[in-house]
């Protein structure tokens, strides 16, 4: 598909309509939760890989199973799309903020202070999404979003708990790197804001898999000292964060993102500490208690009411 083929469903004075947007936003939901699930999981992941793989390897592996996967089915299902050069810059600029630079802070970042801690400091991209907008696009927060992202903010940290003991005291630059990784995909949000309207979804995903895959070679070459052969668990944890977080995640994370908006989308990313808490309690056996439950009932809550109260087109 061209893009000038791509571009003609959406002429200048043309209105989105707002019953198709609306009947397709139940879908976007669904597509949306697959990656708050996985990504939820992937923080006990990347800790328990991080013991046989280095940082920049292990994502390396993953991008490249996830490229491999994803590029296959685009060449199968076609047609070939041909990027504008413009928007050529926004697909490298949106691999070096939601993949590079993501990962790059991430996979240091976990391995420094407990996945609790990470996905707490995660569950603050919602509030750095709106100062960006503010910033950038002179927009207003409003009181919906303004409260929402702020509540569920309070709600992640009731669930997961502030970070305590030694191994939180002693790695303070585990938290600047997982603040990093937060501004890094709020950056990622806005440059994926071109590529929406313009491509289909399967070739923006492959080719930043693909992409992906590509930035992190000189990184994992530099740690080759440190290779060994992983064990079958740790091969399971590259598989699992290869195609489910990354090559399905990202596909699906794309396409809500087209349909609800950054808004939606980034807060929604404060229900991977829901995620985490209940994995743990189902999986390992810990125990919720009464401040956890109300915690994860306001992030729900949260994300519910922007969800509803968002009646703009997601792409405005």
């Amino acid at each position: 598909m061209s893009v000038k083929t791509c571009r003609c469903t959406n002429l200048p004075g043309k209105k989105s309509r707002p019953a198709n947007n609306l009947k397709s936003r139940p879908l976007a939901y669904l597509a949306l939760a697959v990656p708050i699930l996985a990504w939820g999981l992937s923080f006990p992941s990347i800790k328990a890989a991080l013991v046989e793989f280095p940082p920049m390897t292990l994502a390396f592996g993953r991008f490249l199973l996830a490229g491999t996967v994803l590029g296959l089915l685009y060449a199968v299902r076609g047609p070939r799309t041909h990027f504008a050069p413009k928007d050529r810059w926004a697909l490298v600029l949106s691999v070096a903020t939601g993949i590079t630079l993501y990962f790059l802070f991430e996979n240091h970042g976990v391995g420094m202070i407990p996945a609790s801690a990470a996905s707490l400091i995660i569950a603050g991209i919602p509030i750095l999404t709106l100062l960006a907008e503010r910033l950038v696009h002179k927009r207003r927060l409003g009181p919906l979003g303004t409260v929402a992202a702020l509540v569920s903010f309070v709600g992640a940290a009731l669930l997961v708990g502030f970070p305590q003991g030694s191994e939180a005291s002693q790695n303070p630059l585990g938290y600047l790197l997982m603040l990093g990784a937060a501004a890094a995909w709020v950056w990622y949000l806005f440059t994926m804001k071109p590529l929406q309207q313009s491509y289909p979804n399967l070739a923006v995903t492959a080719w930043q898999m693909i992409l992906g895959a590509i930035s992190f070679a000189p990184f994992a070459l530099a740690e080759m000292p440190d290779w060994r052969w992983p064990s079958l668990a740790g091969w399971g944890h590259l598989v699992f964060q290869g195609l489910v977080c990354s090559a399905l995640s990202y596909l699906l994370y794309n396409y809500a993102l087209k349909k609800v908006g950054m808004r939606t989308a980034s807060l929604s990313v404060n229900l991977i500490p829901v995620v985490t808490a209940v994995a743990s309690y189902f999986l390992l056996g810990e125990v919720l208690g009464a401040w956890q439950w109300l915690g994860g009932a306001l992030v729900l809550g949260a994300v519910i009411a922007v969800g509803l109260g968002q009646t703009r087109p997601a792409t405005q």
